[in-house]
């Protein structure tokens, strides 16, 4: 039997608590970027036709926005690059150090680091796995279906990318142990080799996904984004002007407070998450997703009464998501 595991690493998606990290400077010449991490020759006829390049030396520490909790420990920048909260990095240090390069980040809600994956390892049986090849040069892979690894080669092995594909990174069991050992939050492990036989690894991290969607609250488990919570602040004017704006501003970081407890512990921490925000009828509509939107007005309740808005504010509970046009939708009275 195989003493070690293969899995993907990546950041939690569908649940809000986990949002991830935006690039501040998302254009072409981004180098929060993949690409930028690898030079690939396709011109090569066998071998390796890529390699890892070394940023290090000429980076600069690079703004990333997003609402990011700082409990999250793994956010990610572009749902693509890894990045790592200061705490994460502590506990890994002796894994990431040898493994790639930790490169600073700018950001409001704490200490994050980019991480530019620099070992690149052959583990997999080609012969035994199922490859959709990217071209008849069998060089890089398309798509890998079923993944066999030589048990050997993944003895010493903790993060790194494979041969076959360059943009994504992989871990090994001793390195999940450790982020379960230390608590860490964020990550999203999808486990690749070795599986039980007839089962699909895509099949397995979906029903793992769907998990990760779900919250425990008083009346059961429930998915995190079931319900929602409209929250409407009338304006003085009939276009947003720049006060307005940022006491808007304010309010939504006071909100964001008031959603997630970390002090709970556990799933009762979590009782929702703003989501996005519009300007519509002389109105800012903040619109808020939760498992449970009769419990997310009682949380509110007495932020509500006490907001520092000088003109109406208006409540609804809308029970279905907050994109769903015909669910049922009823009035708060504050």
């Amino acid at each position: 039997m195989p003493s070690n595991a293969l899995y993907k690493l990546g950041p939690i998606t569908d649940n809000p608590l986990y949002e991830g990290f935006g690039s501040a400077e998302a254009d072409s010449t981004d180098p929060l970027s993949p690409h930028s991490f690898v030079s690939v020759d396709m011109n090569r006829a066998e071998g390796r036709c890529w390699q890892a390049v070394s940023v290090a030396k000429t980076w600069k520490p690079l703004p990333v926005v997003g609402r990011v909790r700082a409990s999250n420990d793994y956010p990610c920048v572009n749902l693509s690059v890894p990045a790592f909260s200061r705490r994460a990095v502590d506990a890994l240090r002796d894994l990431l150090e040898p493994n790639g390069e930790l490169l600073p980040l700018l950001s409001h809600v704490g200490e994050y680091y980019a991480y530019n994956v620099t070992t690149v390892v052959d583990v997999l049986d080609r012969d035994a796995s199922e490859i959709e090849w990217l071209d008849k040069s069998h060089l890089l892979a398309f798509h890998i279906k079923n993944y066999v690894c030589m048990d050997s080669r993944m003895n010493g092995l903790s993060i790194f990318r494979i041969v076959e594909k360059t943009g994504e990174t992989y871990v090994s069991q001793p390195f999940v142990d450790r982020v379960c050992e230390k608590g860490l939050q964020g990550f999203h492990f999808a486990k690749l080799w070795p599986l039980p036989d007839g089962e699909s690894w895509r099949d397995l991290d979906r029903r793992k996904r769907r998990e990760e969607m779900k919250v425990r609250t008083k009346k059961g488990a429930r998915p995190v984004t079931g319900n929602a919570v409209v929250i409407a602040l009338a304006s003085a004017k009939s276009k947003p002007g720049k006060a307005e704006k940022e006491q808007l501003t304010k309010v939504m970081d006071e909100l964001d407070k008031e959603l997630y407890d970390p002090t709970a512990g556990g799933d009762g921490a979590y009782f929702g998450s703003l989501e996005g925000d519009d300007y519509f009828n002389k109105e800012y509509r903040l619109f808020v997703s939760c498992p449970d939107a009769d419990a997310l007005v009682n949380r509110l309740r007495p932020w509500l009464k006490s907001l520092s808005w000088p003109r109406p504010v208006r409540v609804v509970k809308r029970f279905g998501e907050y994109v769903d046009p015909d669910c049922r939708e009823v009035p708060v009275e504050l």
